[in-house]
This record gives C-alpha cells, sequence and structure tokens, in this order.
C-alpha cells in the first residue's frame, strides 16, 4: 500500500520529486506500523520458543530484546522524515539500524536452528 502512495504521487505531481521524502503517509506504513508488526511477531516467537527445546535460550531472550527496540522506534513518525536524522521515520536509526539488527538476528536464529543436537542413538 505505501509503494502505491509513492507511485501515486510520483506520477501526480508535477515536478520530479523523492517519494521517499514527500510522501507523507508512507512513514505510518514503513516506520511505525511495520515495526508494531515485526516486534509482534518477535514476540510470538519468544514466547513460542519457551516452550519447547528446539533453540537456545539465547534466542528467546534476543528476541524480547528486539522486540523492545522496535517499539522503541514507533514513535519515530512524530520526528520528521529528515533521512540524515536518527530517529525520523525514515532516518538511518529507524530504518537501516532496526533492519540491519533484524536481519543479523534472523540470520543466527537460522544458524543457530540448523545446528541440531546430536543425539546418540541406540544400537
Amino acid at each position: 500500500m505505501s509503494t502505491c502512495l509513492e507511485v501515486g504521487a510520483t506520477i501526480a505531481a508535477p515536478d520530479p520529486i523523492d517519494p521517499t521524502i514527500a510522501v507523507t503517509g508512507t512513514y505510518l506504513l514503513y516506520g511505525s506500523l511495520s515495526k508494531l508488526l515485526i516486534a509482534l511477531f518477535l514476540t510470538a516467537f519468544g514466547v513460542a520458543i519457551a516452550g519447547t527445546a528446539l533453540l537456545p535460550r539465547w534466542t528467546r531472550w534476543t528476541a524480547f530484546a528486539l522486540a523492545a527496540i522496535h517499539l522503541a522506534f514507533v514513535p519515530s513518525m512524530f520526528c520528521g522524515n529528515d533521512p540524515a536524522n536518527f530517529y525520523a521515520a525514515n532516518g538511518w536509526g529507524t530504518t537501516a539500524t532496526t533492519g540491519g539488527l533484524t536481519i543479523l538476528w534472523l540470520l543466527a536464529v537460522s544458524v543457530a536452528l540448523l545446528r541440531a543436537p546430536t543425539e546418540s542413538s541406540p544400537r
């Protein structure tokens, strides 16, 4: 939906625009709502993994910590749209830092999932 807003604003604009800065409706969709959804996923993951021994304990606690980081960036929609500002809706803290941490966490959890514990089989 946010892509539709950007494309529509770009087509309707009389002069060339940068839709990541000029289209204000996308900040809710890219920023705050996506942070809420990712935090919901991470919290659900942490709760679901708590009852199993499928993954190590650190995956649960880091999921909760990463969810808290994402929730800390939800109010960024009130901090403008200057990409140079760390806490802006499209700033490097909101997009690059949280996105990078999430990708690194997903990579670490994927490696932990692939490293299944070895069980000695009865002979």
